[in-house]
């Protein structure tokens, strides 16, 4: 998470007197709602796939207890706290991101994402199995505490998907302070860039 990367030339020894700085190359993308779908169906369909094997069976389906929708709360917050102190810090220019700050923290926005979607998809999976059974306790009760999970998965996914665009850095648009170069269209490097 850097703003600028060192150029090939200044990591082999090389100097060459350019100031414009090299354009970061890389095939990373923001997780796209393609793959966040993906996630949850594929949750779905491992849900299904784990419960009809208690159906067949003939075993008890296993109720989710609260501490799970609690843990998975504290976590989903946690994660949207970071994700808002790493913005702050993205976007100040008097304050740095050390590289691994920012790779630890995409990483764990991407997984959160994937991880959080997914765990609602076999969440509502679980809830559709006993929504027809309200009138008995306990299926009224695994309702109740897969749909308080679902929601709460769902809080993580959007935590996660917060902290992975937290991690985007802003095109620059001025003087850096830093170092007293202009990236603006107007100023140094946008005018050698022409």
């Amino acid at each position: 998470m850097t703003r600028s990367l060192p150029s090939r030339e200044d990591r082999s020894g090389d100097e060459q007197g350019s100031q414009t700085p090299p354009q970061p190359q890389g095939n990373l993308r923001p997780t796209d709602l393609r793959a966040v779908i993906v996630a949850a169906l594929c949750g779905a369909v491992l849900a299904w796939f784990i419960l009809s094997i208690f159906v067949i069976t003939d075993a008890m389906v296993p109720v989710l207890t609260w501490s799970l929708p609690i843990i998975l709360g504290i976590v989903a917050v946690g994660v949207w706290v970071d994700s808002r102190i790493l913005r702050r810090k993205v976007l100040d220019h008097h304050r740095e991101v050390s590289p691994t700050e920012g790779l630890v923290s995409l990483a764990l926005g991407k997984a959160l994402v994937l991880t959080g979607f997914a765990l609602a998809g076999a969440c509502v999976v679980y809830v559709l199995t006993f929504i027809r059974q309200l009138s008995i306790p306990y299926p009224r009760q695994r309702v109740i505490t897969g749909t308080v999970t679902a929601v709460v998965c769902l809080a993580l996914g959007v935590a996660g998907w917060a902290l992975e665009r937290a991690c985007r850095v802003p095109p620059d648009d001025g003087p850096d302070p830093r170092n007293g170069v202009d990236r603006s269209p107007e100023g140094d490097l946008g005018r050698s860039a022409h």
